[in-house]
């Protein structure tokens, strides 16, 4: 299944969700992208997601247009904007779903302390809702299917 994660600049709420739905199971290629391109992901981001157990791709941030050329299972919106952005743009996608996450470096003269409490605390509400996403829309057609078309507790062979 391939999915991609859309958010503003592709530095923070995508990777968190990008590692997040990889613990959650297999099967699932995802691609994170910005409507806007960022410019790197920050440390600090990194070092709550590190506090969590997850090693968060550094990778450089990626722009949507990257992206447009390919079809995909799913486009998942994880704030307001990559969905207002989403009608304005050519994907090719089977499904959607959108989320409203809020932007942890909106008030740009935090504390790093700050900073570092908002993202804990974005990555808590992220994991929740992220698996109800994966439990009720990704999971069962993530399972291996019998060609009789039963999932993994077939019992025709």
């Amino acid at each position: 299944m391939d999915i991609l994660l859309l958010s503003n600049e592709d530095t923070c709420r995508s990777r968190i969700a990008q590692e997040l739905l990889h613990t959650f199971g297999r099967g699932m290629n995802i691609s994170t992208a910005g409507v806007m391109e960022g410019n790197c992901v920050p440390d600090v981001v990194c070092n709550v997601m590190e506090q969590n157990g997850y090693g968060i791709s550094r990778k450089k941030p990626s722009g949507v247009g990257a992206y447009a050329h390919r079809s995909w299972d799913y486009v998942v919106t994880l704030c307001k904007e990559a969905e207002e952005e989403l009608s304005f743009l050519t994907l090719n996608a089977k499904r959607q779903a959108h989320f409203n996450f809020e932007d942890p470096f909106k008030n740009r003269f935090q504390s790093e302390g700050e900073q570092e409490q908002q993202i804990a605390t974005l990555y808590e509400t992220m994991y929740r809702q992220l698996y109800e996403f994966y439990r009720d829309e990704l999971s069962e057609q993530l399972l291996p299917r019998c060609t009789c078309g039963a999932n993994t507790y077939c019992r025709c062979e």
